[in-house]
C-alpha cells in the first residue's frame, strides 16, 4: 500500500507562532489539590466548626450537626438525641480536645460532654456536677488541655473560664467583676493559648486576658484606636510570638519581651492591678492582608509547623509563607480539578504528619503540606486534561489530548506555542480521537488517530491526512519508527512501511503460524543492542522477541505451571535497562526478563505497588525506575527492590494515567500523562521521608454484632462469640489512597497475607487456642509501619474447659468406681451365688453320694440284716424241722429235744435283740430314746460283760483280754446301755478280727472322766471309712468285709449311748493293724450315792 502524504499546514507557520506568542503570566491565585470530605462521604453535615486529632490518630470534626470521628476510611458520627441522656447536649460543636487518660471533652452550644473512651459513651457533665459548678446549659466556647500542668483543663464558657483538676475534680473560676480590676475584661471567653512557661492568654469578646502561672489575671491593653479588640483566635508560632485574629484585624504579640508582672497602682477599694511594663504589640501586615481582600470580621488563624500563618476568611485562604516572605491565595476554582470545596473558610488543623485540614462549609478539604512534586503550571490551559501521549521534538514539546487536538510548548520557557485542533486540521472529525504521536524521524512527525493518520512534514513545512488500511478505517494500535522502516500494528494488521520506497510488507501469516494473534499487537520495542531485532507485546501476545528478516525467534507467555514464567501474558509497556533486563509493564504488575538468564520475577501491589495495572514505566538517571498506573504513580528502586507511592496529594495530576503517555527530557525531568493532566517533575527534585514514624492504630473490634470493650492487653472471645470483625487505619492522612495493609495470625498464619487497601478483618469462628493478631501498614512511600497487635484467647466451649473435663474425670471415675462397685457387687452376688450354687452342687452331690453310699449302705445293710436275721430263722426253721421229722420218726430223745429247744431259744434272742437295736436306734435318732442313769460299778459292769462273752470269742479263735485299772468305780449310768455298748464293741472285733487274733479290755480312769477301751488286732479301718463308721447304714472297706459285715447299726447304737450319757466315743485305727474305741464317760454320781443296781446282763 502506497502511503500519501496531503499536506496541510506549513511549518513555518508553526515558527511564526513562535515568534508572535505572548508569555503567559502566573496565575495569582495558587493551584493546590485537595482531598475533600462532605456528606457523601459520611460526615454528619458539612458545616465545619472545629478539627482535632486524638492521640490514636483519630480525626474529630465537629459540625453544626454533629461530631465526626474519621479514620481515613470511616466516619463514625455523635449526635444529640432528647430521649437519649448517652448524647451529646447540642449537635452544634463549638470545640473538641483529648483529655490525660485519653477521653475526649465536648464543648457544645448547650453544655461539656465527655466522651468515655473506652466504653464509647458520652456523659453529659451537667449530669456529672464538679464542685458546686454545673457545666450543664452554658455555651462552651473554648476547650485547652494543659501542656506543663498535668491533670488541667481549661473551660472557656460565655459566662466566664473555668479551670478544672480532673483528678480531684475541683474547679477555679476565672469571670469579670466590675468591681475587680484584676478579674476578667469580659466573661465572654472566644479563645484559649499556653505558652511555655504555663500562662495563658485568654481572648475575649473585649480584649486579651493574661493568667499567669500563680493565676493572677493581668488585663492586657490591647487596643487598636479607641476600642478594646474583639478577639476571635489566638495561635502561638515558633518564633516567640502570639498571632492574634481580631474584629480589627490581626495582630503580632511578642511573647519574649512580655517582661515581669509588677504591681501597679490600687484603685479605690486598694485592690491591686497587675499590669506588663512592655508595650509589644503590632499590626501583622495589615495593609497587604486588606489588599488581597481576603480578611473579614470574623478570621480564624493557624501557625503551621514550618511557621507559615494561615488565614480563613468568607473568601478563601490566605497563607503567608513567613521563610518566603510571600503571600498566597487559596480559592475555589471549579477550572482546577480537587480545589477548594468552598470559599467560607471556618477552621484549620495541622495533623501529626503536617497535613492541613481546612473546614469550610461545604465540608474539609485535606491538603498536604509535604508534596514532593512541582507543577508544569501552563499545563493547565489545555482544555482538554485527558493527556495520551507526549513527545519532544527538537526544543518543542508536544502534548496530545484525546479529544481536543495536540499542544504544543516551548521546554525553556513553558509558553504556549501552538494549538493544533480541528479548525487546523479539518479531517479530524469529532468522531475521532488521538492515540499517540510518533517522530518518524527529524523531518516528519505522525498524529495517530483511531481512523488514520496525520503526517508532518517538518521540513516542507506540510501536513497531510491518511486512513490507514486503504479506506477500511482498522483502529491503530502502535506505530514504531526506525531509521528506514515503519511498524505499524492495527486492529486487523501488522506490518511495515518503508519510507523511501513505500514498500509495505505484511506478517500476519508468519505470527499466525506461531500462534499469536496481529491485531492484539500493542506496543513495540527495538532491542537494546541489536538493531535487526524488536520486542512486540500486547493483548494475550506475550512477549515476542521478532527478527526482522528471520521473523519470530521466541515467544513468552503466562505458564501458571512454572513461578518463574511471565506473570500476565497481556503486555501494555516495555523497557530495557542498562544492563539489558527487559521490563515488562501488564495488567497484573510489573514484571522484570532477564534476557540472559531467560528468568522472570514479578512484582504486584503486594509487593509495594498501589495498581497491578502498568500503563508506562521508564528510567531516570539513577536507574530507578518510575511506573505510572491506574491508581497513581511509583517509584521502584531496582537495587533495594523497594516501591514509593505518590497520590494527588503528593502533587501528582489524577490518579488515572493512560498507557505509553510518559517521557524524560534531555534533563532528566519527566512528565506522565494522565486523564486530569500532566504530572511534571524532575526526579532530583522529589524528597521522600522514608522513616515511616506512624503505626497501625487499632480502631472498633466488633464480636459478633457487639462492640467489643478492648483494653489493650488480651481480647477475650466465648466459644459461642467466635466471630470477630477488627477495624484499623494508619493516621497518615497524606495518602489516604495510598496504604496497603498486611496482617498475620499466629496460631494460623505461617507468614503474612497482603489484603490491599483493605482496613477491616474478619474472622469467623475461630476454634478455641490463642492466637495474636498482627497488622502493619506500608505507607506511599513503601516503608513498612511498626505493627499493630491484638493478643486473641478463644475460650473452649463450657463442655472443654477444664471445670467440665474435671467434672468429666469425676463422672468417669464415678462410674467408673460405680461400675467396679456394680462388679464387684454382681461379682459378690455371683460369686455368693456360685459358692451357694457350688456348695449347693457339693451339698446336692453330697446329699446324692450319701444318699446313693446310704442306698447302697441300705442295700447292704438289709442284705447283711436280711443274712443276721435269716441265720438265726434258718437255724430255728431246721431246729424245727430237725425236730418235727425226729418227732415223726419218734427218735428224739429228752435230751436232743432240750438241745434243739435251747438253739432255737439262743436263736430266738439273737433275732430279738437285732430287732431291739434296730427300734432302738431309730429311737434315738427321733430323740425319743431314754436311757435310765443310777450309780453303777462300772468295773464290775464291763468286766461281767466281758467275761459273759468269753466263750464266744474263744469259739471264734480269738483271745480275750480283761485289765481294769481299778477294782470299783461308781459312777452315774445305765448299766444296761453300757453293756450293750460293750457288747457289740466285742462283737464287732470279734468280726473284724481274723482267727488267732487278740481282743482287749482296759478300764481307766483319766482325771474326771472314765475310758472303756475294746482294742483288737483286726483287718483296721482305713482314714476315709473312719468318718462314717458310726453312720447308720455304713459299713467298713476291706477285703473281709463280706465276712464280717455287719449291719451297722451297733456302732451307731454304742455312739448316741454314750452321747445321752454326756460322753464321747474316740476311735484310733489302722489298716492291718487293728482298731481301738475308746468310750469316755463322765464320772459323776446321781445323788443317791451308794445306792447302785446290781447288774445282770442278758446271757449270749
Amino acid at each position: 500500500m502506497k502511503f500519501k502524504l496531503l499536506i496541510i499546514v506549513l511549518l513555518t507557520s508553526f515558527i511564526t507562532n513562535i515568534l508572535m506568542s505572548i508569555k503567559v503570566s502566573a496565575e495569582p491565585l495558587k493551584k493546590e489539590q485537595f482531598e475533600n470530605l462532605s456528606i457523601d462521604d459520611g460526615l454528619s453535615n458539612e458545616y465545619v466548626t472545629t478539627i482535632m486529632q486524638d492521640s490514636k490518630g483519630y480525626m474529630w470534626i465537629g459540625t453544626v450537626d454533629g461530631l465526626n470521628r474519621y479514620d481515613g476510611e470511616r466516619v463514625k458520627i455523635y449526635n444529640s438525641s432528647i430521649k437519649n441522656k448517652n448524647t451529646l447536649s447540642s449537635p452544634y460543636i463549638n470545640d473538641v480536645e483529648e483529655d490525660f487518660y485519653g477521653n475526649i471533652w465536648i464543648a457544645t452550644d448547650y453544655g461539656l460532654d465527655f466522651l468515655i473512651r473506652d466504653t464509647d459513651t458520652i456523659v453529659r457533665m451537667k449530669d456529672v456536677p464538679i464542685d458546686k459548678y454545673n457545666l450543664g446549659r452554658l455555651k462552651i466556647t473554648s476547650l485547652l488541655k494543659s501542656k506543663y500542668e498535668e491533670n488541667i483543663m481549661w473551660v472557656g464558657t460565655e459566662n466566664g473560664l473555668m479551670k478544672i483538676n480532673i483528678k480531684n475534680n475541683s474547679i477555679k473560676y476565672f469571670y469579670n467583676d466590675k468591681d475587680d480590676i484584676n478579674s476578667l475584661t469580659s466573661s465572654f471567653i472566644t479563645c484559649l493559648e499556653e505558652v511555655e512557661d504555663g500562662s495563658i492568654f485568654i481572648g475575649t469578646n473585649y480584649g486579651v486576658n493574661f493568667i499567669d502561672k500563680d493565676y493572677r489575671i493581668i488585663r492586657k491593653e490591647i487596643k487598636e484606636g479607641d476600642g478594646r479588640l474583639s478577639i476571635y483566635n489566638i495561635e502561638k508560632d515558633n518564633l516567640g510570638n502570639l498571632i492574634i485574629s481580631a474584629k480589627e484585624g490581626i495582630f503580632v504579640y511578642d511573647i519574649g519581651n512580655l517582661g515581669k508582672v509588677a504591681e501597679g497602682t490600687t484603685d479605690n477599694n486598694s485592690k491591686k492591678k497587675y499590669e506588663v511594663k512592655e508595650k509589644n504589640f503590632k499590626s501583622f501586615h495589615t495593609e497587604e492582608i486588606k489588599e488581597s481582600g481576603i480578611l473579614n470580621n470574623n478570621s480564624f488563624i493557624m501557625v503551621d509547623s514550618k511557621n507559615n500563618v494561615w488565614v480563613s476568611s468568607s473568601n478563601g485562604i490566605l497563607k503567608y509563607s513567613r521563610s518566603k516572605n510571600e503571600l498566597d491565595i487559596l480559592r475555589k476554582d471549579t477550572k482546577i480539578p480537587n480545589s477548594l470545596s468552598s470559599n467560607v473558610i471556618t477552621c484549620f488543623y495541622e495533623d501529626f504528619n503536617g497535613t492541613i485540614w481546612i473546614g469550610t462549609e461545604k465540608g474539609v478539604n485535606i491538603l498536604n503540606n509535604n508534596k514532593k512534586f512541582g507543577y508544569h503550571k501552563e499545563v493547565w490551559d489545555i482544555q482538554d486534561k485527558n493527556v495520551v501521549s507526549i513527545m519532544v521534538h527538537n526544543k518543542y514539546l508536544w502534548i496530545a489530548t484525546k479529544f481536543h487536538g495536540v499542544y504544543i510548548y516551548d521546554i525553556k520557557t513553558s509558553h504556549l506555542i501552538k494549538h493544533i485542533y480541528n479548525k487546523d486540521i479539518i479531517a479530524i472529525s469529532n468522531n475521532e480521537y488521538i492515540n499517540s504521536l510518533v517522530k518518524i524521524n527529524d523531518e516528519c512527525i505522525l498524529i495517530v488517530t483511531n481512523k488514520g493518520l496525520v503526517a508532518i512534514d517538518i521540513k516542507e513545512g506540510t501536513c497531510d491526512y491518511h486512513l490507514t488500511d486503504g479506506g477500511h478505517s482498522p483502529e491503530l494500535n502502535y506505530i514504531y519508527s526506525d531509521e528506514k522502516l515503519v511498524w505499524i500494528a492495527t486492529t486487523s494488521n501488522f506490518y511495515s512501511y518503508n519510507i523511501n520506497t513505500n514498500e509495505v510488507i505484511y506478517y500476519n501469516e508468519e505470527l499466525i503460524k506461531s500462534n499469536i494473534n496481529p491485531s492484539n499487537i500493542k506496543y513495540i520495542l527495538p532491542d537494546y543492542k541489536d538493531e535487526n531485532i524488536i520486542w512486540l507485546g500486547g493483548i494475550d501476545t506475550g512477549i515476542v522477541k521478532y527478527h526482522k528478516e528471520k521473523g519470530v525467534v521466541e515467544n513468552y507467555i503466562n505458564n501458571y505451571l512454572y513461578d518463574n514464567s511471565l506473570s500476565y501474558s497481556s503486555i501494555n509497556s516495555m523497557t530495557f535497562d542498562n544492563i539489558g533486563n527487559l521490563w515488562i509493564g501488564t495488567n497484573i504488575g510489573l514484571g522484570k526478563f532477564d534476557t540472559k538468564e531467560k528468568q522472570f520475577t514479578s512484582y504486584t501491589i503486594a509487593d509495594g505497588l498501589t495498581n497491578n495495572f502498568i500503563n508506562s514505566i521508564l528510567f531516570d538517571d539513577n536507574d530507578n525506575l518510575w511506573i505510572s498506573t491506574n491508581k497513581g504513580l511509583n517509584k521502584f528502586d531496582v537495587e533495594k527492590e523497594e516501591f514509593i507511592n505518590f497520590t494527588k496529594k503528593d502533587g501528582i495530576y489524577g490518579y488515572q494515567f493512560n498507557s505509553n503517555s510518559g517521557i524524560k527530557l534531555k534533563s532528566g525531568a519527566m512528565i506522565f500523562g494522565s486523564t486530569n493532566g500532566c504530572t511534571y517533575f524532575h526526579p532530583n527534585d522529589v524528597v521522600v521521608q522514608k522513616e515511616n514514624k506512624n503505626k497501625v492504630v487499632i480502631g472498633d473490634i466488633f464480636i459478633g454484632e457487639n462492640k467489643a470493650v478492648y483494653d489493650g492487653k488480651e481480647l477475650v472471645l466465648e466459644y459461642k462469640d467466635r466471630n470477630l470483625s477488627v477495624n484499623y487505619f494508619l493516621p497518615n492522612y497524606e495518602s489516604l489512597n495510598s496504604t496497603t495493609y498486611e496482617y498475620i495470625l499466629e496460631g494460623v498464619d505461617s507468614d503474612w497475607i497482603f489484603i490491599d487497601f483493605k482496613s477491616e478483618l474478619e474472622f469467623k469462628s475461630l476454634n478455641p487456642g490463642k492466637y495474636i493478631l498482627k497488622i502493619r501498614a506500608r505507607d506511599c512511600n513503601g516503608e513498612l509501619s511498626e505493627e499493630a497487635m491484638i493478643k486473641i484467647i478463644v475460650k473452649q466451649p463450657i463442655w472443654k474447659t477444664p471445670l467440665a473435663y474435671f467434672i468429666y474425670i469425676f463422672i468417669i471415675i464415678a462410674l467408673i468406681i460405680s461400675i467396679l462397685s456394680y462388679v464387684r457387687i454382681l461379682r459378690n452376688l455371683i460369686d455368693r451365688k456360685t459358692m451357694k450354687l457350688n456348695n449347693q452342687l457339693e451339698e446336692n452331690e453330697r446329699l446324692s453320694k450319701e444318699i446313693i453310699d446310704k442306698e447302697k449302705f441300705k442295700n447292704s445293710y438289709f442284705v447283711n440284716l436280711s443274712h443276721e436275721l435269716r441265720t438265726p430263722i434258718n437255724v430255728i426253721a431246721s431246729t424245727v424241722q430237725l425236730i418235727n421229722k425226729l418227732s415223726q420218726d419218734k427218735s428224739i430223745t429228752q435230751e436232743k429235744s432240750n438241745k434243739y429247744m435251747n438253739i432255737i431259744s439262743k436263736n430266738c434272742d439273737n433275732l430279738l435283740k437285732i430287732i431291739n437295736d434296730i427300734i432302738d436306734s431309730s429311737k434315738i435318732e427321733t430323740g425319743n430314746y431314754k436311757i435310765n442313769k443310777k450309780n453303777n460299778d462300772i468295773v464290775y459292769i464291763v468286766e461281767e460283760t466281758a467275761l459273759n462273752m468269753s466263750k464266744f470269742i474263744e469259739e471264734k479263735g480269738l483271745s480275750l483280754i480283761v485289765d481294769p485299772e481299778m477294782e470299783e468305780k461308781i459312777i452315774s449310768c445305765d448299766s444296761t446301755e453300757i453293756e450293750r455298748c460293750v457288747v457289740n464293741l466285742l462283737a464287732n472285733a470279734v468280726k473284724f478280727t481274723s482267727e488267732g487274733g487278740e481282743i482287749r479290755v482296759f478300764i481307766k480312769e483319766i482325771e474326771n472322766n472314765i475310758e472303756i477301751i475294746v482294742e483288737d488286732t483286726g483287718i483296721g479301718i482305713s482314714k476315709e471309712d473312719q468318718e462314717f463308721i458310726f453312720k447308720r447304714f455304713s459299713q467298713v472297706e476291706g477285703a473281709n468285709v463280706t465276712k464280717v459285715s455287719s449291719s451297722g447299726i451297733g456302732l451307731t447304737l454304742v455312739k448316741y449311748v454314750v452321747e445321752l450319757h454326756g460322753g464321747y466315743v474316740k476311735l484310733e485305727s489302722e489298716l492291718n493293724k487293728g482298731s481301738k474305741f475308746t468310750l469316755v464317760l463322765p464320772s459323776t454320781l446321781e445323788n443317791n450315792v451308794g445306792n447302785y443296781e446290781d447288774y445282770n446282763i442278758m446271757k449270749l
